[in-house]
């Protein structure tokens, strides 16, 4: 009766550790596909081929995968309308997605697609980039703290220096490249009497990020 019961016990265990296995794959190659060069790859070839809403797809998933590149082919695919019907206000967050993101033609394209758009349009587009940044950054992506610095710097209906020297001292907390200069730069356009409030709320809100991994 042990050995059976022992044998029994072992083949649950050893289910258990065959679905987590399986569940780990998974994750593994949703991560692959998101970020891969290969998923990349495939997107270009299918946009060659005239395959463009694959194409559409992939990059979609990329650029919600905070893939810069991805985000500027599909800004591009969304403005000409190809692979799915012409979406000026999507392709705008892509293509100002892309420009944070260090993509530099990107900042040319969503200039053009700026020309394109209503008043009410763009507000939304920034505030849906605004949501986009921060949940990454409420993730742990570093990196989206220079971005959203720099969309309240340059993307804003008004630049907002304050809210920039914000987001620029929490990377430079963080030791993010180039995010020093960056705040100090910052801090020359604030006024000295918002310099201690600014602080604060920095200070907390690194606070906050610092227990996410």
């Amino acid at each position: 009766d042990k050995l059976m019961r022992f044998k029994a016990l072992l083949k649950i265990c050893s289910y258990f550790v065959l679905l987590n296995a399986l569940a780990t794959y998974s994750q593994n190659v949703l991560a692959d596909i998101t970020t891969s060069n290969i998923t990349f790859t495939e997107a270009v070839n299918a946009v060659k081929e005239k395959n463009y809403q694959h194409a559409v797809n992939l990059f979609e998933i990329q650029a919600n995968a905070a893939q810069h590149d991805a985000q500027y082919n599909l800004a591009l695919l969304l403005k000409s309308g190809k692979g799915r019907p012409q979406n000026y206000q999507q392709a705008l967050i892509w293509a100002w997605c892309a420009y944070l993101g260090g993509i530099e033609p990107a900042e040319k394209l969503s200039e053009e697609i700026r020309e394109l758009l209503p008043d009410d349009a763009l507000k939304s587009a920034r505030e849906q980039v605004e949501i986009m940044l921060k949940d990454r950054i409420d993730t742990g992506d570093r990196p989206a703290l220079m971005h959203l610095a720099l969309f309240h710097q340059e993307l804003a209906e008004k630049p907002d220096f304050e809210e920039a020297y914000v987001w620029y001292s929490i990377a430079s907390a963080f030791l993010l490249d180039g995010s020093i200069l960056a705040r100090n730069e910052a801090e020359e356009s604030v006024d000295v009497k918002s310099i201690v409030k600014l602080q604060v709320r920095a200070n907390d809100i690194f606070d906050r990020l610092s227990v996410i991994k």
